[in-house]
């Protein structure tokens, strides 16, 4: 997937996971500033965690930034 496609579907920002088990930080980075015909995976080879270190990371759309859907209940699909 590209970052062009990305936006296409409503979503702006990647989000990094560390992969280290010791840490398990999480954060969403804004990605507007870089071409459309980026791979989404490459930007996991470039990255490290900001609070371990660690360069296991693991990089996906923040599918959360996206129109959310609402249930049957009225509640957002992403709430527990």
């Amino acid at each position: 997937m590209t970052l062009g496609n990305m936006r296409e579907q409503g979503v702006r920002g990647l989000a990094v996971f560390c992969l280290n088990h010791a840490c398990l930080h999480r954060t969403v980075i804004n990605v507007d500033e870089y071409p459309a015909e980026i791979e989404v995976p490459s930007f996991g080879r470039r990255m490290k965690c900001s609070k371990c270190g660690g360069r296991r990371v693991d990089v996906r759309p923040n599918w959360r930034e996206r129109a959310q859907s609402v249930d049957w209940r009225g509640r957002s699909a992403w709430e527990m």
